[in-house]
């Protein structure tokens, strides 16, 4: 994968973080999400998963040049994956009746931790293709 590409990813990590916010919370409005689990998705917890979206856009263009800032976004990316694995765990079967009262609240629970998982592979990957020199 080619630099370009890379930073093409870290852009898509940043949409996938505030656009799905924007679009599952309803801009912030929704409350079957934030009810749901407050422990990690109330309202300034969505706000600060929109900044660690804006923190991955700005590193897109110098992710070379500090690869521990990608590994951190790695870790972060994989304790939200976690944390969704536990809560289907315990709570899987609630899925279905809070997609029938709010549909992107059930899609949102049912989706969001296979991305953070991806992404979290992609930000490890980034971390270490950037220990590498670049391709001429």
């Amino acid at each position: 994968m080619n630099d370009a590409r890379i930073r093409l990813g870290f852009v898509a990590a940043a949409a996938f973080n505030i656009g799905g916010i924007l679009v599952f919370t309803r801009a912030l409005t929704n409350q079957a999400i934030f009810a749901t689990d407050p422990a990690m998705f109330s309202r300034p917890a969505c706000l600060l998963v929109m900044v660690w979206g804006l923190a991955y856009a700005a590193q897109a263009r110098s992710w070379r040049a500090a690869p521990a800032i990608s590994a951190v976004f790695a870790l972060e990316k994989f304790i939200y994956a976690a944390w969704w694995c536990v809560w289907l765990a315990h709570r899987g079967g609630e899925l279905a009746a809070l997609a029938e009262r709010d549909l992107p609240a059930g899609v949102f629970y049912a989706v969001y931790g296979a991305g953070d998982a991806a992404f979290g592979l992609f930000f490890a990957w980034a971390a270490w293709r950037a220990r590498r020199p670049a391709a001429a």
